[in-house]
Protein backbone atom coordinates (compact mmCIF):
# COMPACT_ATOMS: atom_id res chain seq x y z
CA UNK A 1 0.00 0.00 0.00
CA UNK A 2 2.87 2.60 1.07
CA UNK A 3 4.31 1.56 -2.59
CA UNK A 4 1.53 2.76 -4.14
CA UNK A 5 2.09 6.07 -2.58
CA UNK A 6 5.36 6.41 -2.57
CA UNK A 7 6.36 5.76 -6.02
CA UNK A 8 3.89 8.54 -7.41
CA UNK A 9 4.78 11.41 -5.62
CA UNK A 10 8.13 10.53 -6.51
CA UNK A 11 7.12 10.51 -10.20
CA UNK A 12 5.40 13.74 -9.78
CA UNK A 13 8.62 15.40 -8.45
CA UNK A 14 11.13 13.35 -11.19
CA UNK A 15 8.29 14.71 -14.01
CA UNK A 16 8.98 18.22 -12.72
CA UNK A 17 12.56 18.46 -12.71
CA UNK A 18 12.84 16.95 -15.86
CA UNK A 19 11.02 18.68 -17.51
CA UNK A 20 12.65 21.99 -15.87
CA UNK A 21 16.26 20.39 -16.43
CA UNK A 22 14.96 19.65 -20.64
CA UNK A 23 13.96 23.45 -20.49
CA UNK A 24 17.46 24.83 -19.21
CA UNK A 25 19.27 23.03 -21.52
CA UNK A 26 16.92 24.83 -24.49
CA UNK A 27 14.93 21.42 -25.01
CA UNK A 28 11.10 21.04 -25.05
CA UNK A 29 9.66 17.78 -23.78
CA UNK A 30 5.88 18.06 -22.98
CA UNK A 31 4.59 17.36 -19.48
CA UNK A 32 1.79 14.62 -21.60
CA UNK A 33 4.86 13.08 -22.83
CA UNK A 34 6.55 12.43 -19.21
CA UNK A 35 3.57 11.78 -18.09
CA UNK A 36 3.30 8.90 -20.12
CA UNK A 37 6.10 7.59 -19.54
CA UNK A 38 5.73 7.59 -16.12
CA UNK A 39 2.50 5.82 -16.09
CA UNK A 40 3.68 3.22 -18.25
CA UNK A 41 6.49 2.61 -16.01
CA UNK A 42 4.92 2.21 -13.01
CA UNK A 43 3.04 -0.06 -15.16
CA UNK A 44 5.91 -1.92 -15.65
CA UNK A 45 6.45 -2.33 -11.64
CA UNK A 46 3.32 -3.26 -11.27
CA UNK A 47 3.56 -6.38 -13.94
CA UNK A 48 7.18 -7.14 -13.26
CA UNK A 49 5.71 -7.52 -9.16
CA UNK A 50 2.85 -9.61 -11.14
CA UNK A 51 4.98 -12.10 -13.37
CA UNK A 52 8.03 -12.85 -10.47
CA UNK A 53 7.75 -16.16 -8.85
CA UNK A 54 11.26 -16.04 -9.04
CA UNK A 55 13.63 -14.48 -10.91
CA UNK A 56 15.55 -16.68 -13.30
CA UNK A 57 15.90 -16.72 -17.38
CA UNK A 58 11.85 -16.61 -17.84
CA UNK A 59 11.57 -14.00 -15.51
CA UNK A 60 14.15 -11.72 -17.29
CA UNK A 61 12.60 -12.45 -20.95
CA UNK A 62 8.92 -11.61 -19.93
CA UNK A 63 10.46 -8.34 -18.25
CA UNK A 64 12.42 -7.46 -21.23
CA UNK A 65 9.66 -7.78 -23.62
CA UNK A 66 7.40 -5.71 -21.36
CA UNK A 67 10.22 -2.92 -21.55
CA UNK A 68 9.83 -2.98 -24.87
CA UNK A 69 6.94 -2.83 -25.32
CA UNK A 70 6.37 -0.12 -22.94
CA UNK A 71 9.04 1.95 -24.78
CA UNK A 72 7.73 0.91 -27.85
CA UNK A 73 4.34 2.79 -26.94
CA UNK A 74 5.62 6.02 -25.62
CA UNK A 75 7.50 6.42 -28.55
CA UNK A 76 3.93 6.15 -30.68
CA UNK A 77 2.48 8.40 -28.32
CA UNK A 78 5.46 10.99 -28.35
CA UNK A 79 5.34 10.56 -32.41
CA UNK A 80 1.69 11.44 -32.20
CA UNK A 81 1.95 14.33 -29.90
CA UNK A 82 4.59 15.52 -31.95
CA UNK A 83 2.67 15.28 -36.05
CA UNK A 84 -0.06 17.06 -33.60
CA UNK A 85 1.97 20.11 -32.44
Amino acid sequence: MIFLMIVPSIMIVTIILVHEAARYFGKEISYVSLTVCAIISFAVDIAAAAISNAPGVEYFLKLTAIIFVAAAVVTVINNFLEVRK
